[in-house]
């Protein structure tokens, strides 16, 4: 199983992901915005990140940015329900998100681009 990286502002959607993930198998580390979820990364060795891309703070592509060039080869999956999603989504797949998943998502959705990620990276 993987050990993952969950970035988001919202604690709901942090815990919603974590106990899904968990259920399955994998371990699981939580941050609640860009800076915590850096610092995260460098304490635990992360097979993949779930980031969301809108978030006081440190925002989500800056973050991207920080996580490309820090750890090229982990996974990055960018997240995001703003209105303007497509459009941020978009720009975070340009910039080296492996996957992009709307909000609300369902699990299987989740599971499909985790499998790609995992496998293709």
């Amino acid at each position: 199983m993987a050990s993952l990286l969950i970035v988001d502002d919202e604690p709901e959607i942090r815990e919603g992901l974590r106990d899904l993930l968990v259920s399955c198998g994998h371990s699981v580390v939580e941050a609640d915005d860009g800076a915590h979820g850096l610092l995260q990364l460098a304490r635990h060795d992360v097979d993949l990140v779930l980031l969301d891309i809108i978030m006081p703070c440190k925002e989500g592509i800056e973050t991207l940015q920080e996580i490309r060039r820090a750890c090229p080869s982990v996974g990055i999956i960018a997240m995001s329900g703003h209105p303007s999603k497509d459009f941020y989504l978009g720009l975070a797949q340009r910039l080296g998100a492996d996957a992009v998943l709307c909000k609300p998502f369902q699990p299987a959705e989740l599971t499909r681009a985790m499998l790609h990620v995992l496998t293709t990276a």
